[in-house]
């Protein structure tokens, strides 16, 4: 049985490693001041669509009926834990300053929570398959 979101989640999660490792050779953090919002952006979606099969249409978890701002706070709440997380390790391995970063910290947030509302709305056809 083919799994709704599988082959999206595979697509970004590769998309993400191979600019990942182009950034990293081509030191396009550093010198490109939009690709690190591109990323977590992208890293927000891949997120997103990652709890919305694993949570909401893998089977894995009977949601009989899925209300959408049920899905709404679970999902970017879930994006948001992550992200929080990922900039607590930026912190912890020294690649961004607590006092000198905190706007470049709350704009990735902002761009994860973006992406996490992009894969709701790429999804909501799998979400909500009787609604057009």
């Amino acid at each position: 049985m083919k799994k709704p979101l599988l082959l999206e989640i595979l697509f970004v999660v590769v998309l993400i490693a191979v600019l990942h490792q182009m950034a990293l050779s081509l030191f396009l953090y550093w010198t490109t001041s939009w690709f690190d919002i591109m990323m977590h952006t992208l890293g927000g979606f891949w997120l997103g669509i990652l709890f919305i099969f694993i949570l909401f249409t893998s089977g894995y978890f009977p949601f009989p009926n899925k209300p959408k701002l049920m899905v709404l706070v679970v999902v970017l709440s879930l994006v948001l834990v992550v992200g929080l997380g990922w900039e607590l390790w930026e912190i912890f391995v020294g690649f961004t300053n607590v006092l000198r970063d905190q706007v470049d910290t709350a704009l990735d947030l902002v761009m994860d929570l973006i992406g996490g509302n992009l894969a709701l709305l790429y999804s909501k056809k799998y979400l909500w398959k009787t609604e057009n």
